[in-house]
């Protein structure tokens, strides 16, 4: 008999955990949790990563609501969203992916949020005054990849018209698969120098930012699109407005080096 007493005591003991397991099971999995505020997803290219983290961080603090990225180049935002049929907003770092991507019938409507500039960013004494200095031999330059990245693709199409753009690939030591890429080799002393955009630039306080004559009017416009298939049209809206608010999206833009924004109001839920 005394052998069945703690025999009996861990019977119950199991049965009181597995009771345990299974009411924490149903409140994992309850209603309520299934109901939880679906995520907002945005399709988003690298050089907006700063920007657009700290005003999703923002949105999430003040209505619950995360917002998870698809980063990458604007070409592969691009391309696996349309491939996909999966998000709410797609972000690209020039305009021209969202004409490519109305030319694919996903957008339903499309919002003009700033403007960027390409600028050489490079490591402090590589002595960078000029167009010639990046033609030098000994200097290492990288850029984005132009068949991928906005930025890469702006240079590209400006130096094309004014006939610097095959001397200039011709001196490029590596093309990356991001501007950020780009950035981060100049940092980590792998290149001398590289093509980015002015506002990626500014998240580099440690580099050396040149703008070249050359590079003025390879600009590029950033418009936030709202995808046609996104599962919830109002809440894809609303961040829209949040992104482009003067009080919140746009604070986040001019803190992340952003200088040239279009036109906002004040958040209104």
């Amino acid at each position: 008999m005394s052998n069945r007493v703690p025999f009996a005591a861990m019977a119950l003991g199991s049965l009181l955990l597995l009771a345990a397991l299974v009411y924490l099971t149903y409140v994992q999995t309850r209603p309520e949790a299934e109901n939880a505020p679906r995520p907002i997803i945005v399709s988003c290219a690298a050089a907006l990563k700063p920007a657009m983290q700290a005003t999703a961080d923002e949105y999430e603090r003040e209505t619950g609501i995360r917002v998870e990225f698809r980063f990458g180049n604007s070409e592969h935002v691009l391309s696996t969203a349309s491939l996909t049929r999966e998000g709410d907003l797609f972000l690209p770092a020039d305009d021209s992916y969202v004409r490519l991507a109305e030319g694919k019938g996903i957008i339903a409507e499309s919002f003009p949020l700033a403007r960027m500039r390409a600028v050489a960013l490079a490591r402090p004494g590589s002595a960078i005054t000029s167009f010639a200095d990046l033609l030098k031999s000994d200097l290492r330059l990288g850029q984005a990849n132009p068949d991928a990245a906005a930025i890469g693709k702006v240079t590209r199409d400006h130096l094309q018209k004014t006939g610097r753009w095959k001397e200039l690939a011709e001196h490029t030591l590596v093309f990356h698969t991001t501007v950020t890429d780009a950035a981060n080799a100049v940092l980590a002393g792998s290149n001398d120098a590289a093509i980015v955009w002015d506002a990626v630039a500014a998240n580099y306080p440690t580099l050396t930012v040149v703008k070249l004559p050359e590079l003025e009017g390879a600009t590029g416009r950033v418009e936030l699109a709202v995808l046609n298939f996104t599962a919830d049209r109002e809440a894809a809206y609303r961040f829209a407005r949040f992104v482009r608010s003067s009080d919140r999206g746009q604070k986040a833009f001019r803190a992340a080096g952003f200088l040239d924004l279009e036109p906002g109001t004040p958040w209104s839920p």
